[in-house]
């Protein structure tokens, strides 16, 4: 009988998901809907933002031929004001998923003014 206690409390801690918690971000667990489901059959927790390194690439009417390439922070305000990003025009985020590095020809084209072929990157 003693077992059977012992197996079942084994199941029952492994079936609890496990968690993980990032300061400014909160706490992210390995249980659905993020992981073991269809669309995302791994079970993973997401790395440490510093191994992430997010970038934030700013494209602009200023600087349309290029994303600015200076590195922005949504840590470190100085780095947005000394950017040419404006809070008084309309702002898109374009994200692309964790496969992805960013490098793909569709965010690019998705930086381009509507209607012509001119590139807003």
């Amino acid at each position: 009988m003693l077992g059977i206690w012992i197996l079942a409390l084994s199941l029952l801690i492994a079936a609890e998901g496990k968690e993980v918690c990032y300061e400014r971000l909160g706490c992210f667990t390995d249980d659905a809907p993020w992981s073991g489901t269809v669309e995302r059959p791994i079970y993973r927790l997401p790395w440490k933002p510093e191994s992430v390194d997010t970038q934030f690439l700013l494209y602009t009417r200023d600087n349309m031929a290029n994303f600015q390439v200076r590195t922005l922070s949504a840590v470190d305000k100085s780095t947005i004001k000394a950017s040419n990003f404006k809070a008084s025009r309309k702002t898109r985020f374009i994200v692309h998923g964790f496969i992805d590095k960013g490098e793909e020809n569709w965010l690019t084209e998705m930086c381009l003014f509507p209607g012509t072929s001119q590139s807003m990157r």
